[in-house]
């Protein structure tokens, strides 16, 4: 089975579901029954308990599905958290330049890739035991990966720098803050601000970088597809709550 980076590599486009809240085994279960890829943790505006987020990495590992994660500060020991947690791809929101990307590499990667440290039996090896510590550790550096998240005007005019570090395995923007960032809030359709996106996704293009992008709705995801982007961050179990208990109401409303 191919790892989540191996199949952008391919040219694979991949989906995933987001998780704000709800840590639920259950919330694994529907996600994967109904199809995606992976799963993406919003750990920089989400509120979670280690111990609870923990386990939902383990159980979403259980079910063959991969979990990438936002590290809301770039720091080791919060890195090395998730990592052992089980976690293979971890996102940094505000990527604004290279020493960002760099130092993120050098801490999810083993020696003498980066500088990781050596924590093994933990949720990164299904709570087993290694027997062969080199051949493990240069497994995980293949199979985890970093996502340079492109979310100011900071990081947008110094994507090339960026992407030059040579530790950004994805290159993925995020519309809603980007396009407050050059002071056009949430209008995503705008010639200006798609040309703004396209300038990213052109210079990781040029490097090979796979693309990111949210998956807002049918539509944009094909208008994106077809610029060549493959990883797409979709709908959330709160999303699918606020839809749903909508959907039932309005069908009801008119029985008041």
């Amino acid at each position: 089975m191919k790892t989540l980076i191996q199949a952008l590599r391919d040219g694979d486009i991949v989906f995933g579901a987001t998780v704000t809240e709800h840590l639920r085994p259950s919330v694994v279960k529907a996600f994967v029954n109904a199809g995606f890829d992976f799963l993406f943790i919003e750990n920089e505006h989400g509120s979670f308990d280690m111990s609870h987020l923990s386990n939902f990495v383990l159980h979403a590992r259980d079910n063959g599905t991969t979990v990438v994660a936002k590290i809301p500060h770039l720091e080791r020991a919060e890195t090395a958290r998730l990592l052992e947690m089980g976690v293979m791809g971890l996102q940094l929101p505000r990527t604004e330049s290279r020493e960002d990307v760099a130092t993120l590499h050098d801490f999810i990667k083993f020696p003498p890739v980066g500088s990781r440290a050596s924590a093994t039996g933990y949720g990164n090896t299904m709570y087993g035991k290694v027997p062969d510590k080199r051949a493990w550790y240069d497994q995980a550096n293949e199979e985890t990966f970093v996502v340079a998240h492109i979310e100011t005007r900071a990081g947008a005019e110094h994507i090339e720098q960026i992407l030059d570090s040579g530790g950004a395995d994805v290159c993925f923007v995020g519309p809603s803050d980007l396009s407050l960032s050059y002071g056009m809030p949430g209008r995503y359709q705008d010639s200006e601000f798609r040309a703004i996106v396209q300038r990213i996704f052109d210079a990781a293009a040029e490097r090979n970088i796979p693309r990111g992008y949210m998956g807002l709705d049918r539509e944009d995801v094909q208008r994106w597809i077809d610029q060549g982007v493959q990883l797409f961050e979709c709908v959330s179990e709160l999303d699918l709550i606020r839809l749903g208990a909508m959907k039932f109401m309005d069908e009801l409303r008119d029985l008041k």
